[in-house]
């Protein structure tokens, strides 16, 4: 691993072209229900829109790092440990993007290496920004370079709230969610879909790819706190921590800290917490919380 090189590395942009059919199929892939969530899914709704998080997927094309100077990568012991996502401007229904990769940081934690990669994306008609990613990726077995511990440039996590949440939602993903989920985001790795693949890595099958949970749990979020408007998001902050398994329900927890919504989210069967120290900002939060019936937790 050589930090200087691969901060030092510009990469051509990365384009991305998409149309309404790939935004709905991305709002299929993090559980968007068609009562419930039709401004997401019918293309001549008033209000249609892509979800905000759509945005992972030009940012997920434009890093790559498989060949990054610098970097040395291995598919199989690659993690993906944190998740920042900033929006600008509101995602077109249809678009040419233009996303610029940076890698900002790399961090020598002993056990691993960090690599922090900044991903910043335009409409490439307009030359608009529209939203700034940071994507923390873990290569198990590459750290004792000498490098850095910690960097200025990391988007810091939440604190969790002691006292009881505010509002829990939960709702059960199927046991196909990644593979709808692959199609709508573009995220091909085997690990979601290839069970000898996934044996490779460790697991006993195919997970849940993350960010599928984060859109999830973004959804709920936007459900509970915003009318379910993605307009009012403004920017995100998740940690992966343990993996979903297709077919598992998700439990998300939710804390009111103003306009910022601090989250976790739990795996319902297990209780194993796999999105952690999480946040949102809203432009305006709701005061109370609105729970749509198919969302309500039975506490």
């Amino acid at each position: 691993m050589d930090p200087e090189k691969a901060k030092a590395h510009i990469p051509a942009p990365d384009f991305f072209s998409y149309n309404s059919r790939d935004a709905i199929i991305y709002a299929l892939g993090v559980g968007a229900h068609a009562k419930q969530d039709i401004r997401y899914l019918y293309e001549v709704h008033e209000d249609f829109a892509p979800l905000p998080t759509f945005i992972v997927a030009p940012g997920l094309k434009a890093a790559g790092l498989l060949d990054w100077p610098g970097i040395e990568f291995d598919l199989v012991r690659i993690l993906h440990g944190e998740q920042y996502i900033e929006i600008h401007e509101p995602l077109p229904t249809d678009a040419r993007l233009r996303s610029e990769c940076r890698v900002v940081d790399l961090l020598d934690k002993g056990s691993g290496a960090l690599i922090l990669s900044e991903i910043t994306t335009y409409d490439d008609a307009t030359g608009k920004k529209i939203g700034v990613q940071q994507i923390s990726t873990f290569q198990v077995g590459a750290g004792k370079f000498g490098g850095a511990r910690t960097s200025p440039h990391e988007k810091k996590p939440a604190d969790i709230p002691s006292r009881e949440p505010d509002a829990v939602v939960e709702e059960k993903t199927s046991i196909d969610q990644a593979a709808l989920y692959r199609m709508g985001s573009g995220d091909l790795n085997p690990l979601h879909i290839d069970p000898n693949f996934a044996k490779m890595s460790g697991f006993e099958q195919p997970i849940l790819h993350g960010l599928c949970s984060l859109g999830f749990s973004t959804r709920h979020v936007l459900s509970v706190w915003a009318n379910n408007d993605g307009t009012q998001f403004k920017a995100m902050k998740t940690r992966f921590a343990s993996p979903v398994i297709p077919g598992q329900t998700l439990r998300t927890e939710m804390w009111k800290e103003g306009n910022r919504i601090v989250f976790q989210t739990k795996v319902k069967e297990t209780g194993k917490t796999v999105l952690s120290n999480c946040w949102v900002e809203l432009k305006q939060a709701s005061e109370k919380p609105e729970i749509e019936p198919h969302l309500a937790a039975k506490l």
